[in-house]
């Protein structure tokens, strides 16, 4: 079974039998039982906006490993917002693996202590694979906790022009500016819960805490280089 968070439901009635009791008619029109959970072998499909929100954290971006020299200039990361995709296999009706993707998140990457300096521009995608508990409540709505994997990868890194134009401030040798963030590997835990409409859709609401530590790494045509360890979480 496929299970899909769409909007429109259609649902065709068949009634093999038309001579139905009037009293079994207000039974059927009375009940309202509850949807049955997850079996094993069902393929459960979430898509929906998802939302980055670093806890970020750094080391005072060092020169040539001196830290003193930017002045204690520390790296913050902002937010994004992107089109989120889990695909989760159901081995049993309360464990399944799930997959998470999604189209790639853009972030600012900028300099707190130096006037709110943009340094650059980076996109990630953070592919994590979990193994998911759901808990049986026997209630249309059904609460789920997991723990993963998340493989980070930092992507399509660029130097802004405006920091460009710092650098060269503080040295005329500091040109051709090239940043390079690591890709992480970090533990995903999750709580989530599924709301059963029916047999095939439900709606989705969870939150997932992922550990990423990476190191960003601007450098120049000269040799020198700027880094700074960042915790972004």
């Amino acid at each position: 079974m496929t299970r899909l968070s769409v909007v429109d439901i259609e649902r065709e009635i068949n009634m093999k039998n038309t001579s139905m009791t009037l009293s079994a008619l207000v039974a059927a029109m009375a009940f309202s039982g509850v949807v049955s959970a997850y079996e094993e072998g069902d393929i459960v499909v979430r898509v929906g906006v998802t939302t980055v929100v670093p806890q970020d954290s750094s080391d005072p971006i060092a020169f040539n490993g001196n830290e003193a020299t930017l002045g204690g200039a520390e790296l913050s990361v902002d937010n994004s917002t992107q089109l989120g995709l889990t695909v989760e296999y159901m081995l049993s009706n309360k464990w399944g693996v799930e997959l998470l993707a999604a189209t790639p998140f853009e972030h600012d990457a900028d300099a707190k202590a130096l006037s709110g300096l943009q340094v650059g521009d980076v996109k990630q995608l953070p592919p994590t694979l979990s193994a998911i508990y759901h808990f049986d409540t026997a209630e249309n709505l059904q609460p789920y906790i997991g723990i993963g994997l998340n493989y980070t990868i930092f992507f399509d890194e660029e130097v802004t022009d405006e920091a460009q134009a710092a650098f060269i401030g503080i040295n005329s040798g500091l040109t051709g500016a090239d940043l390079e963030l690591e890709d992480s590997i970090g533990l995903s835990v999750q709580i989530g819960t599924d709301y059963h409409i029916n047999d095939n859709v439900s709606l989705n609401a969870s939150v997932r805490w992922i550990d990423i530590e990476t190191e960003a790494e601007i450098t120049f045509d000269s040799g020198d280089k700027i880094s700074a360890d960042v915790s972004i979480d």
